[in-house]
């Protein structure tokens, strides 16, 4: 591999599997870490746009960055759709996800939840749940989430373009 990332397809896959172990073995430390709106501190609080942001930049999928001030209500009063343009800043939506992939679902009127899928076959994942005060592991099925609209993210795909 080249400093500038795989050269073939094989050191491709080969890089993708170990990033999505980086992915999974990241998110799993965030466990525990107490539901905080905006907040980004691993054992001290985070929220499920800040999970994701830290999670992949802490695991090297992503360059860190810092998400724009944000209502913890902006899903139910705005149209526009900026935590899912953050999302395709970086990912390209995929139909059938992989362990490392993620999910967002549409909460009121707007995508405003994410999760990092863990296990072949969603639906379980690991999020931010203010209602669950914690950063838990989940079954989506056994919340109101199941309901939800979503889509399915590859961050190794790239940006939508």
């Amino acid at each position: 591999m080249t400093d500038s990332g795989p050269s073939t397809s094989q050191e491709r896959v080969i890089w993708e599997a170990l990033a999505r172990e980086r992915v999974l073995k990241e998110a799993q430390t965030w466990i525990g870490t107490p539901y905080h709106h905006a907040a980004s501190v691993k054992g001290a609080g985070v929220d499920c746009g800040t999970l994701l942001i830290e999670v992949y930049s802490n695991a090297g999928v992503i360059e860190k960055f810092s998400p724009r001030k944000y209502s913890r209500q902006f899903h139910l009063h705005r149209d526009e759709e900026w935590y899912k343009g953050y999302v395709e800043t970086w990912a390209s939506p995929v139909e059938d996800p992989k362990p490392g992939d993620l999910v967002l679902f549409k909460v009121g009127r707007l995508f405003a939840h994410g999760a990092i899928i863990i296990e072949p076959g969603w639906p379980y994942v690991i999020h931010a749940m203010a209602r669950e005060e914690f950063v838990i592991p989940d079954d989506i099925s056994r919340t109101a989430l199941k309901n939800a609209e979503w889509i399915f993210y590859n961050p190794w795909k790239g940006p939508v373009t």
